[in-house]
């Protein structure tokens, strides 16, 4: 399976920002709400709580920094550690301090709840922060850029969403549908996948994203895989008629032979005869090539008749000797 088609939306999508303060609100939103999470710290020199957004991708880490010093002139701190288990690549970690001024950004971004003074991650969609349908646009590029994936379409057409919670992945669909577009909802080990599958959905879904390099790409795919799709139809339907012409051969030259055996060829009307001798010594042609040959030339449909003639002839004979 190849990543590239995966990793080069990715990249395309981290790299748009949106100039309307809502569309960033929207994105930062969903990247937050679907990669980040509330640490408490106990040591150090700031102990309290810390929010901290994870990413394999060094762009969506500099999307998101943008993002928060653009909007709320939050200054927050960046670190990369290997990734586990062996892989490859950086992990990102972008890190806002637990104080009041971030942990106002993160209830403003529709991000965290604050009760009794605990924080506390937010279950759902946050409609309030979704005034408009660019939003709703900026909202699915970010879950996607958070915890999003899309197949090489040489392979299978397939995206998917994955988040913790049934509710906010009932709320990605709502999303999707206010697109035209209806994802279903597969529960996993450790959460919730919102998927669609089928060419027209994904295409649809990376266009809402504004993955429009990513939309060309699969639909130079799609165009690829139905002319190679024309072309299979075309042949088999070309082989089968084929064969069955073969068939039909050998089932007549069969019948000549029966006739041959027990009354004579010379027994047979004229027309019946002549083209009898024909298809012994061209099993392999079609019933309008038998028909060219004669002269004058006859048509498919009369050959036809004549080796029917032939054929129950043939049955007949059989019956009577057998």
């Amino acid at each position: 399976m190849s990543p590239v088609f995966y990793v080069e939306t990715k990249g395309e999508l981290a790299r748009m920002m949106p100039t309307a303060e809502c569309c960033m609100i929207a994105e930062l939103s969903a990247i937050a709400r679907s990669s980040g999470r509330v640490e408490m710290r106990q040591n150090g020199d700031e102990p309290g709580p810390v929010f901290e957004i994870s990413t394999e991708n060094a762009a969506v880490a500099r999307k998101i920094m943008a993002f928060v010093r653009s909007i709320y002139q939050v200054k927050p701190k960046v670190r990369f550690t290997r990734r586990r288990g062996g892989l490859p690549g950086n992990q990102y970690i972008v890190e806002l301090p637990g104080d009041d001024g971030a942990l106002q950004v993160l209830q403003d971004i529709g991000v965290v709840s604050q009760r009794g003074g605990s924080t506390s991650m937010r279950n759902g969609v946050p409609w309030e922060v979704l005034p408009r349908q660019c939003c709703f646009r900026c909202y699915l590029r970010g879950i996607f850029l958070a915890r999003g994936y899309v197949q090489n379409p040489e392979k299978e057409y397939h995206m998917e969403f994955m988040t913790d919670s049934a509710v906010h992945a009932r709320g990605i669909v709502r999303l999707a549908e206010s697109f035209s577009v209806v994802p279903k909802i597969s529960r996993r080990k450790k959460g919730h996948m919102v998927y669609v599958k089928g060419g027209d959905d994904v295409a649809q879904l990376l266009r809402v994203m504004g993955a429009h390099s990513a939309v060309l790409t699969l639909e130079s795919v799609r165009v690829i895989r139905g002319v190679r799709g024309d072309v299979n139809r075309v042949v088999n339907c070309e082989t089968a008629n084929l064969t069955k012409a073969v068939d039909a051969g050998l089932i007549q030259v069969a019948a000549i032979r029966t006739i041959d055996e027990f009354i004579g060829l010379k027994s047979l009307p004229p027309g019946l005869q002549e083209i009898a001798g024909l298809r012994l010594t061209n099993p392999e042609v079609t019933l309008r090539e038998l028909g060219q040959m004669l002269s004058p030339p006859i048509s498919k449909s009369a050959v036809n008749h004549r080796m029917r003639r032939i054929v129950d002839m043939a049955s007949r004979l059989d019956d009577n000797m057998g």
